[in-house]
């Protein structure tokens, strides 16, 4: 907006910057927090083949 001034443009725009910053990180805690657990999962699935491997 023209109605801000030069120090409020700055401001916005770190806010802006930040906030880029931010989303970034969440999308690769989403990704983290999805690796592993998948992983989870898989050890679960191994975990069930041993168990029955065990058995016989």
């Amino acid at each position: 907006p023209s109605d801000l001034t030069p120090e409020e443009r700055q401001e916005l725009e770190n806010i802006r910057r930040r906030k880029q910053e931010l989303l970034a990180d969440i999308q690769r805690l989403k990704d983290e927090i999805a690796e592993v657990a998948n992983e989870i999962e898989n050890l679960g699935s191994t975990e069930e083949s041993f168990s029955f491997c065990y058995f016989f």
